[in-house]
């Protein structure tokens, strides 16, 4: 098994692509319009672009799930609360999706955007190794709660600090956390230009 990120410096972004060679498959996570460059990848390893998964609904580029879903007949899944207006698998709090012998658990985390989740690489002996964290939990910080207007942000920040504190804080400390935000995005505040963390690095950095 193997993750490659892909960083938009333009736009301050992540995606990352899941390469699982064993079950000839692979998925994207929030992925970004320019497709080749998952295609490239995935074509010359012989892997069926299985999943195109969204953390939430952006606000700051246009995603490619929708491409990927035409060219490569991948699934486009998000969270069942997006009520997206097209076809795609709407996904619940703890559902799992099989990715040979892993699974991708979805958590539900609100409060960057009111839809949004995360996805959670468990080994096939359940241990969590990898969050792929969207706007949840970045380098130091958190992705903007003000999205939805003055009117909502206290609300959605109240969402986001019960995301972390209940959610995504109690995941071991070597868990792996690749966000979608990073520094230079527009829904991303105060965050440098490091774009990976572990749990147990910004546990402390809250102490």
């Amino acid at each position: 098994m193997e993750i490659r990120s892909f960083v938009a410096d333009e736009l301050g972004n992540s995606s990352h692509l899941l390469l699982v060679p064993e079950a000839e498959l692979a998925v994207a996570i929030d992925p970004q319009r320019d497709i080749e460059q998952y295609l490239e990848v995935v074509g010359p390893m012989a892997l069926k672009l299985k999943w195109a998964l969204e953390t939430h609904m952006h606000n700051d580029f246009v995603s490619g799930a929708r491409e990927l879903q035409a060219e490569a007949g991948a699934s486009l899944g998000a969270s069942a609360d997006a009520g997206l207006r097209y076809p795609y698998s709407p996904l619940r709090d703890g559902q799992e999706i099989r990715v040979g012998p892993y699974r991708l658990r979805v958590l539900a985390t609100p409060g960057h955007t009111p839809e949004h989740v995360s996805y959670l690489l468990l080994e096939e002996s359940g241990r969590p190794l990898t969050l792929f964290s969207g706007g949840s939990l970045m380098v130091g910080t958190a992705a903007r709660p003000d999205l939805l207007g003055a009117a909502n942000s206290w609300r959605m920040a109240r969402l986001l600090r019960q995301s972390l504190q209940e959610r995504v804080m109690v995941l071991p400390d070597e868990v792996r956390v690749l966000p979608t935000h990073g520094g230079g995005s527009f829904c991303a505040a105060g965050a440098g230009g490091q774009r990976e963390t572990t749990i147990g690095r910004e546990r402390g950095a809250t102490r």
